[in-house]
């Protein structure tokens, strides 16, 4: 592999992105536990205004991570915005970055790719990274059908340039996501083609992965008002969803489900409409209904439940889900990564223009 040829590339070809321009162990972090499995034109607004809010660790572990979890709603994956928090709890109280991979995975959330993004990228440590990108980068490389995890990471170590490894890991990462792409490559592009085993059939490596079929279930949420206010819970902190707002409610028969988490008594409901959302792992059918109910709400199930006025639920910890049935319901909501000239402007810098 012609790495040298591979840092050129990257040097005169790399997007201008807000981490690349500062970099810091702190602000790798948060990009990096951003990014996973989310597009870097959404993660961009997200990032620079966590920036503002939180420049550093210390002023993350000041704030409650209800807070962390409101500037986050809508990227979703929100295990990554808890475990953020909890990092930098961990950061405050070590009063600095760890200088070695065995003391950034210490950290919470922190797995073998963070560590070595952070440590290659702001610490000058000599670690690779793999993911997606690099596994096909490698697969196509060698023409590897079904490339194992323990032998990518081999193959990113073996090729790893002492003393440049956070340019090199990002070279890899940067010539999947523009040129060695899941379809359509541009190998004609490309600073590898020349020892490359996987053209002209690029296409071909790495072999797709069988998908499982998502299992399917069912829910309800309760639509109910107290004059302009509507009731709202946020879940507990762990799990799926955890420490977010919703219309409450769940699988299951609506009134048992009020009952058992709420205390309530349902007097009426009327279907208002369905909303459909997919999970990584599952795929939801939430029927919003509009309800009447006897008694006051209790946080049996749920951290807390309290009636919200339409203009507050704007700067609430949503999931993309609850966005969703509040939206049907008549609450709609805008998504926190939407907005301003300088969000889109930070869309074009994503697209390279």
């Amino acid at each position: 592999m012609d790495v040298p040829a591979l840092l050129r590339w990257y040097r005169a070809n790399r997007r201008d992105l807000p981490w690349r321009r500062e970099v810091s162990p702190w602000r790798t972090l948060v990009s990096e536990l951003m990014c996973q499995q989310t597009r870097i034109d959404t993660v961009l607004p997200y990032f620079e205004r966590f920036m503002v809010e939180f420049p550093s660790p210390e002023r993350m572990a000041e704030a409650p991570v209800e807070r962390v979890l409101e500037l986050w709603s809508g990227l979703g994956y929100y295990s990554r915005a808890r475990n953020l928090h909890a990092a930098a709890v961990a950061l405050s109280r070590l009063g600095a970055f760890p200088r070695d991979e065995q003391g950034l995975r210490s950290l919470p959330g922190v797995g073998p790719y963070t560590a070595g993004a952070v440590g290659a990228i702001a610490l000058g440590l000599d670690l690779p990274v793999v993911d997606g990108n690099v596994e096909r980068v490698f697969a196509r490389f060698h023409a590897v059908e079904r490339p194992t995890r323990a032998w990518t990471w081999g193959e990113a170590a073996r090729h790893l340039p002492p003393g440049e490894a956070g340019d090199y890991d990002q070279a890899l990462m940067e010539l999947g996501a523009l040129v060695c792409t899941p379809r359509s490559p541009r190998c004609l592009l490309c600073p590898l083609r020349d020892g490359c085993k996987g053209t002209p059939d690029a296409e071909r490596f790495p072999a797709a992965k069988e998908r499982k079929a998502v299992p399917r279930a069912a829910a309800g949420a309760a639509v109910w008002r107290r004059g302009e206010a509507v009731l709202l819970a946020r879940r507990p902190g762990t799990g799926l969803l955890g420490g977010l707002w919703e219309l409450p409610g769940g699988e299951g028969v609506l009134g048992e489900v009020l009952s058992t988490r709420l205390g309530l008594r349902l007097v009426r409901a009327e279907t208002v409409a369905t909303v459909s959302h997919t999970f990584t792992h599952l795929h939801v059918e939430t029927t919003v209904f509009r309800v009447e109910c006897e008694g006051e709400p209790d946080a049996r199930h749920y951290d807390e439940v309290r009636f919200v006025e339409p203009g507050a639920i704007e700067g609430m910890a949503l999931s993309n889900l609850a966005r969703k049935t509040l939206a049907a319901a008549g609450f709609p909501v805008k998504s926190s990564g939407r907005a301003s000239a300088r969000d889109a402007r930070a869309k074009e810098l994503a697209a390279g223009r």
